[in-house]
């Protein structure tokens, strides 16, 4: 017996608020950019040695990011006013690559150090963990610029994609193709921040795993930091291995309020595709700074190869993520809803 059930559809409330995001993220770094040019305050963004865009001077970045806020926000207006659909394309897939420049390569490492951060900056708040007593707002503030150049990155994106979406006659577009690279992508996507984990693990319990013993004593309470990612990598792999698995499609039934429905697409699409932009971006930081012959700046260097070999997977990582959860998407809205079962049914109710 089957019972035909309506599928999630990808008209979420975060897909609507995307085109939103990507106007505030340019209209807020255009006009930052634009004030910094004219000397009236400093470059709000300025790359870092370990920035893919390193060699740009604070005034230079500005001008670059001033331009892609400009292109993100006509490209967003034509696309928006217009009825003609190959302009609709153009403008989306102009939009899609705005969005993953910013999104990889002016979002640099510092994203993913806000994520990864975030619940020991949160605890330091409240005068407790590594940090503190130690918590330097600018450095807080820098790396909350880089995660917003990251959400605002993928939110053109996803604005984009609503542009090709509108230029389609059924208005949308077919994820399906992808569902079939599901598991391999997921298996890339949970093991590769495994490898990082387990070297910080290692040193939070006094194990030198890829390092001196000199470089760990040397490291002193920083090694509660690295153990505090290292779990972030941890839980961020267990929660990918949820884009193949029933509960990362239906809520526990044990969950308070929604246990047995739906897991809304965007829910787990979302804050994939984000960490999918982040680890990426922060790999080819890494990739950088080998390619430039600047690794000696990384702590340890080439001496202890676990303080960054872990680093040189995570554009692999990224990736393999970014694919697990298109082809999420794929499973979730191109599914025969008839081929729901009865069983699958009773548990969503």
């Amino acid at each position: 017996m089957t019972i035909t059930m309506k599928r999630t559809q990808p008209r979420s409330a975060a897909r609507r608020a995307a085109p939103w995001l990507a106007g505030a993220w340019a209209l807020a770094f255009g006009a930052l950019s634009g004030l910094a040019l004219l000397g009236r305050i400093p470059a709000p963004w300025v790359p870092t040695d370990a920035s893919p865009l390193s060699g740009l001077s604070g005034a230079q970045m500005s001008g670059a990011v001033g331009v892609a806020a400009l292109l993100a926000l006509a490209a967003g207006a034509v696309g928006v006013a217009t009825q003609d659909r190959r302009t609709r394309r153009r403008t989306g897939r102009l939009l899609i690559v705005v969005g993953l420049v910013v999104a990889l390569v002016v979002s640099d490492v510092r994203a993913l150090m806000f994520l990864g951060y975030l619940p020991q900056i949160l605890l330091a708040l409240v005068g407790t963990g590594p940090g503190a007593g130690q918590l330097g707002w600018d450095i807080v503030l820098d790396a909350g610029a880089g995660l917003a150049h990251a959400v605002g990155g993928l939110a053109t994106v996803v604005a984009g994609i609503g542009l090709l979406e509108r230029a389609e006659p059924s208005g949308r577009l077919d994820w399906g193709r992808w569902a079939r690279w599901g598991r391999p992508a997921v298996a890339v996507a949970a093991v590769v921040p495994l490898l990082y984990a387990v070297t910080r693990i290692a040193w939070a319990v006094g194990v030198p795993l890829g390092i001196r013993r000199e470089m760990l004593d040397e490291l002193g309470e920083g090694r509660w930091a690295g153990l505090g990612l290292a779990l972030f990598a941890v839980v961020g792999s267990a929660l990918t291995c949820g884009l193949i698995a029933r509960w990362g499609e239906v809520f526990w039934r044990w969950v308070p309020r929604v246990g047995g429905r739906e897991v809304p697409v965007a829910m787990a699409l979302m804050p994939g595709l984000l960490v999918a932009g982040a680890v990426t971006s922060a790999g080819l930081s890494f990739w950088r700074m080998i390619v430039g012959g600047d690794l000696a700046s990384v702590p340890g260097a080439t001496e202890d190869w676990a303080a960054w070999a872990p680093e040189t997977l995570w554009p692999l990582w990224g990736v393999a993520l970014a694919v697990a959860c298109l082809a999420y998407l794929g499973r979730r809205t191109s599914a025969d809803p008839r081929e729901i079962s009865a069983k699958s049914a009773k548990s969503i109710r």
